[in-house]
């Protein structure tokens, strides 16, 4: 059993395989776990079934056991959200995007354009959590295939919703506007309906406290400078 703090939250993971304790290195702890997961052999047979892959059984619980705990986040005003986030200076911006679309290429546009002032902080699947009255991002062992990302959390500014195009245009929408393609990149608990409930209510707090910008973008590098200016307001 190995025990990762992950946006200030201590999680116990009774694991049996080396993959989550590999992935996990950065945020390993000797807290105290606040709760603890675990995955059986039928999670893992379910998990190969419905994922229609046959990978190793580690594999498998490394992504199983995020499931859980997502399952529990809510219970600290958090939740999973599927998008890349960028930490631009100490301030967390998120690119999402449909599968396909081009998240990843755009996010390593931001890299080479702004070398020195942008790193990523989780490159899939990052927790946001409410601390204080503030939502910030948080870095996570599960961070892709590419595995980029970093142990850290940082106040969460902004998110760009990408497509494609032939030109790049940025346009700031409304929390109204953004909902439907916000809620689908989140994990909504299946455990009960108050765990429902209150992620999506903290879903919304979260939508209406961020910038929120409609990027149709070709993968060029301007299209990282026309996203960046929307998303801080000012270009910087």
């Amino acid at each position: 059993m190995i025990t990762i703090k992950i946006a200030g939250i201590a999680v116990g993971i009774d694991n049996r395989f080396t993959d989550v304790e590999k992935f996990s290195r950065d945020y390993l702890t000797d807290d105290a776990p606040d709760f603890t997961v675990s995955v059986s052999d039928d999670d893992i047979e379910k998990e190969r079934v419905e994922s229609a892959t046959d990978l190793h059984d580690g594999y498998y619980e490394f992504t199983v056991a995020y499931r859980k705990i997502a399952e529990r986040l809510h219970e600290y005003d958090a939740f999973l959200f599927h998008g890349c986030v960028l930490d631009l200076s100490g301030d967390a911006y998120v690119i999402t995007a449909h599968s396909g679309v081009g998240k990843t290429t755009h996010t390593r546009l931001w890299l080479r354009e702004f070398e020195g002032e942008v790193s990523i902080l989780n490159g899939d699947k990052p927790i946001i959590r409410i601390i204080d009255g503030v939502p910030y991002a948080c870095g996570t062992p599960w961070q892709g295939k590419e595995r980029y990302g970093k142990n850290a959390i940082c106040p969460l500014r902004g998110f760009a919703f990408l497509s494609r195009s032939e030109e790049n245009r940025a346009t700031e929408i409304s929390a109204a506007d953004a909902v439907t393609r916000f809620m689908t990149q989140i994990y909504l608990p299946k455990g009960s309906q108050l765990a429902l409930v209150k992620t999506m209510r903290l879903a919304d707090r979260v939508l209406r406290e961020a910038t929120l910008v409609r990027l149709e973008c070709n993968m060029e590098p301007d299209a990282a400078h026309v996203c960046r200016a929307a998303l801080t307001k000012n270009g910087n």
